[in-house]
């Protein structure tokens, strides 16, 4: 696996001295990633009850087409930062993004390769209208962990914000995913990561352009 030396930001900073903690830093920033867009006009969502709770009827509500809209299979590149302050590895692979449950999840999966080595990641993201957030679960094939993530559409940025914080390596770690669309047929993704004393840096930036039918 590429960069199995050991991890150390500054000199005075707290270090994950041995290489297969750094290998799992390596495994948990592939495994970062979250994708949504918004490009649907809104409408009315439709809800009702079923068995005294509250379900939701699939429609084309703003939050869920936002969702529904990114379907379809993408180009991506892929640049890490496995540390902060170290140039960035680039990596291009293909993104398939597909409705579940009549549009209310979707289901990504991402294949590519680094430093020669494949990978898959695949990703399910809804919309939970008891919390009124974006609810995001992420795995990976390069580690056994699971990655939720929750957060919010900001309509002044027009943009995508979730958060997670999980325990890795002896150390609370808390990642930050922001999604940007730039056009209908185009957006990027980046994640953020920090633990301990060491603070947040960008370690993924993934561009996606919509391959052309």
């Amino acid at each position: 696996m590429l960069l199995s030396r050991s991890y150390s930001v500054v000199p005075s900073e707290p270090t994950l001295s041995r290489a297969p903690h750094m290998n799992r830093i390596i495994a948990l920033v592939i495994g970062s990633f979250v994708a949504a867009t918004d490009l649907v006009a809104p409408a009315d969502a439709k809800l009702s009850e079923s068995l005294g709770a509250q379900t939701v009827r699939p429609g084309p509500d703003p939050e869920h087409a936002r969702l529904v809209a990114m379907a379809g299979t993408w180009d991506v590149e892929m640049t890490f930062w496995f540390k902060p302050g170290t140039p960035g590895i680039t990596s291009r692979a293909t993104s398939t993004i597909r409705p579940l449950f009549d549009g209310l999840f979707v289901e990504e999966k991402i294949e590519g390769t680094l430093n020669g080595t494949p990978f898959t990641t695949l990703a399910w993201t809804g919309f939970n209208t008891a919390t009124h957030l974006y609810e995001a679960t992420r795995i990976a094939s390069t580690n056994s962990a699971r990655i939720a993530e929750t957060g919010a559409w900001d309509e002044q940025a027009r943009r995508f914000e979730l958060k997670a914080t999980y325990p890795l390596a002896g150390d609370t770690w808390t990642q930050r995913t922001v999604i940007q669309p730039t056009s209908p047929d185009a957006m990027v993704a980046a994640s953020y990561l920090s633990f301990g004393a060491v603070p947040e840096w960008k370690a993924v930036e993934i561009k996606y352009v919509r391959r052309s039918k």
